[in-house]
């Protein structure tokens, strides 16, 4: 099989290698489509570590690294397998260690990594779902959304798909915003909630806020308008300023708490999209080749993609970013 090899700062490499054996209880998947998480992307071609800036990746990669999002089909299983069978349609929920990543042809999951497609999903709406999985437990962690009003931060692919999820799930209002005003129109045009630019909010007050920048600036701003509750999805850069007067009225700050799944989160991300109508597919917005990795993460670094995808069975053979094409 194909795959694509990181093997130091700015450089990358088609590569030939083995087809994974499936060991006990593991899913061998044939992967249909991958996509871009922005920051991996940025930091590991770029030579920075995703955590600290002050360190560089240690060079190669893992082949198939740093791609974790992916949907495919069930290809071979190995014993101890109860869940799946060889022709499931699965996304990626999960990518554990230092395994093979996912811009690749085959990949090996664990059984409790993977989610189980319905027919109603398409893989291009399933290929982000182990996105979706995160900002999902970000969001749990504010509480019942009913009723409540929510300021989001940021209008990445996690901000865009975090202010879908509050609407679905009972926020009395939803605002996103964000200091690009092409990712504000996006919002706005496609009806997925009101987003603003940064600069245009004024004296409103919301009850929860939800941060998907990770920029200190960004969390600090959320104190100014957020009256109970913030929790930080992205990863925080920069130290914060907790005001006198955020203490006296109780308010909360937590950072985001990752934890490992259960039955209802398989069920409620499959509710999201399935049945409440979430729109996956929309952060999708260039089709790349692995030939030009490079120029898919230049598209990510400019933000002129919100996300690039690939479909790994094609696109280590030709050179096209459509849907927008490379």
């Amino acid at each position: 099989m194909k795959a694509l090899q990181i093997v130091g700062k700015d450089q990358y490499s088609i590569i030939e290698t083995a087809i994974p054996d499936v060991k006990d209880f593991e899913i061998l998947v044939e992967l249909q489509i991958v996509s871009t998480c922005p920051r991996w992307d940025i930091n590991m071609l770029g030579g920075f570590n995703m955590f600290d800036y002050s360190i560089s990746p240690e060079y190669p990669l893992q082949y198939g690294f740093p791609g974790h999002e992916m949907a495919g089909v069930v290809k071979a299983i190995g014993s101890g397998i109860r869940k799946f069978k060889v022709g499931d349609r699965v996304a990626a929920l999960e990518h554990i260690g230092d395994a093979p990543g996912a811009y690749a042809q085959y990949v090996c999951f664990r059984e409790e990594d993977l989610l189980k497609l319905p027919e109603s999903i398409s893989y291009k709406q399933a290929v982000s779902f182990e996105l979706l999985k995160c900002v999902m437990i970000g969001m749990l962690q504010l509480g019942d959304l009913k009723g409540k009003s929510i300021l989001i931060s940021g209008l990445g692919p996690a901000g865009i798909l975090a202010v879908q999820m509050a609407k679905l799930w009972g926020a009395s209002r939803v605002v996103g915003i964000d200091l690009n005003q092409e990712r504000v129109q996006f919002i706005n045009d496609l009806g997925l909630a009101e987003a603003k630019l940064v600069s245009d909010l004024t004296d409103e007050k919301f009850d929860l806020g939800y941060d998907c920048v990770g920029a200190a600036p960004s969390v600090q701003n959320l104190f100014n308008f957020v009256e109970e509750h913030v929790v930080i999805f992205g990863v925080l850069r920069g130290e914060l300023k907790y005001a006198d007067h955020l203490w006296f009225k109780g308010f909360k700050l937590e950072s985001y708490k990752y934890r490992g799944l259960v039955q209802r989160d398989h069920d409620l991300l499959i509710d999201l999209v399935a049945n409440k109508g979430l729109n996956m597919e929309c952060i999708q917005t260039h089709h790349g080749s692995f030939t030009k990795y490079h120029e898919a993460v230049q598209l990510l670094k400019e933000q002129k993609a919100i996300k690039v995808y690939f479909y790994p069975q094609e696109d280590f053979e030709k050179a096209s970013v459509a849907g927008e094409s490379l």
